[in-house]
């Protein structure tokens, strides 16, 4: 089972990484989650950023994830206890 967080997008730290507002946290989930997350994305379902990894850069990042609710499904949290995950906007109505 994988645990599962809701928020918007607040501030771009690389290509590839972002802070996450948490709003919402899966019912179920594993571990624990605070009101803010560094996130590292694994991959990612967001229009607008390029399907490969390579060509992703802070600019098509920020125009994809600030102000957006995005979810996020996580694989783990490394050493630093920065998340890796999956990257998705979400649905309508939130989830």
């Amino acid at each position: 089972m994988t645990d599962i967080i809701w928020g918007n997008g607040s501030k771009v730290l690389s290509a590839n990484s972002f802070l996450l507002d948490v709003t919402h946290r899966k019912d179920g989930n594993r571990h624990d989650y605070s009101d803010s997350e560094k996130i590292i994305m694994t991959s990612a379902d967001l229009p607008g950023l390029p399907q490969n990894q390579s060509d992703w850069d802070e600019e098509s990042l920020k125009t994809c994830v600030i102000d957006a609710f995005l979810k996020c499904e996580v694989s783990q949290r490394d050493e630093n206890g920065i998340l890796l995950g999956k990257v998705s906007h979400s649905g309508a109505g939130g989830y």
